[in-house]
């Protein structure tokens, strides 16, 4: 098993994502969110969870061959006001500090697509200061089948100088890789995170559409709500996620509504993590 440092958790989904693949353990979480926090004591009890990224140390963790965490996107969101690293929410220095402390063999980062433009040169600069390789991609939800798009840009860095994985244990992990692909233990597959389909039965109850109306230019496009049955049009898609709503009648919905909104799909950080292991094979 590779041991996962999971930061700025939510509710935990780097870790279901890694842990579906049956080679990854999240050994500690790091959130500040009450909410969230008994999201993740529920579903990881025996997971010991830390509070606030500025206060914890390296040492508090000990060893971790992966560090995770999609740091707070504020600063870099068009839905902000885009300070970038003069913004006090700007917490990447941490995640980096802990990266330096630990010396993880990975790293994988997420964050909104705002942070192409604004802060990832910097984040990249200084993974590559340390000796990792690093590479960065734009993946959206639907591009791994779920009915919404959610694009997001994903860093994953790689060190073999910095990494704690000896030869003795790459051995023993690789072996392991081995024994479980003859017991074809790998049951997670583009339908969906720990077996949960993502198919039109979890979806909110609604035909609204949305589509494209481009301008005589075709340079500009605006978002409209509309029903797919008033008038003559291409290129539909649904107004929103194809999710189950848990806002009806049910307690802590403005908090589920919340966490559900700041959380990722797993389904990426799973492609990511197989990706991984067959760089072991």
């Amino acid at each position: 098993m590779l041991n996962v440092l999971d930061l700025f958790s939510g509710i935990g989904g780097f870790s279901l994502g890694l842990e579906a693949t049956g080679f990854f353990k999240t050994k500690a979480f790091c959130e500040i969110d009450p909410f969230c926090q008994k999201i993740l004591k529920k579903h990881w009890p025996e997971t010991p969870i830390h509070n606030d990224i500025r206060s914890l140390k390296g040492k508090d963790i000990g060893t971790v061959d992966i560090i995770t965490g999609g740091y707070p996107c504020q600063p870099f969101s068009v839905a902000g006001k885009q300070k970038a690293e003069k913004d006090s929410r700007h917490l990447w220095p941490e995640y980096f500090r802990l990266i330096k402390e630990c010396r993880p063999t990975w790293v994988i980062g997420e964050n909104v697509n705002g942070h192409i433009k604004l802060g990832l040169d910097s984040v990249l600069k200084d993974l590559e200061s340390e000796n990792y390789s690093t590479r960065a991609f734009s993946i959206s939800a639907s591009s791994i089948g779920a009915n919404h798009k959610r694009e997001r840009v994903w860093i994953i860095a790689n060190s073999e100088r910095n990494g704690l994985i000896t030869s003795k244990k790459r051995g023993g992990f690789e072996k392991t890789i081995s024994e479980q692909q003859k017991r074809e233990n790998n049951t997670f597959n583009s339908e969906g995170a720990s077996s949960i389909p993502l198919s039109s039965k979890n979806v909110a109850n609604t035909d609204s559409k949305r589509r494209c109306l481009w301008e005589t230019n075709r340079k500009n496009a605006k978002d409209v709500r509309q029903s797919p049955r008033s008038e003559k049009t291409s290129k539909w898609w649904n107004a929103e996620p194809k999710l189950g709503r848990v806002a009806h009648g049910i307690p802590n919905r403005v908090h589920r509504l919340k966490s559900l909104g700041n959380s990722l799909v797993p389904h990426i950080p799973y492609y990511i993590g197989m990706s991984i292991i067959k760089s072991y094979e």
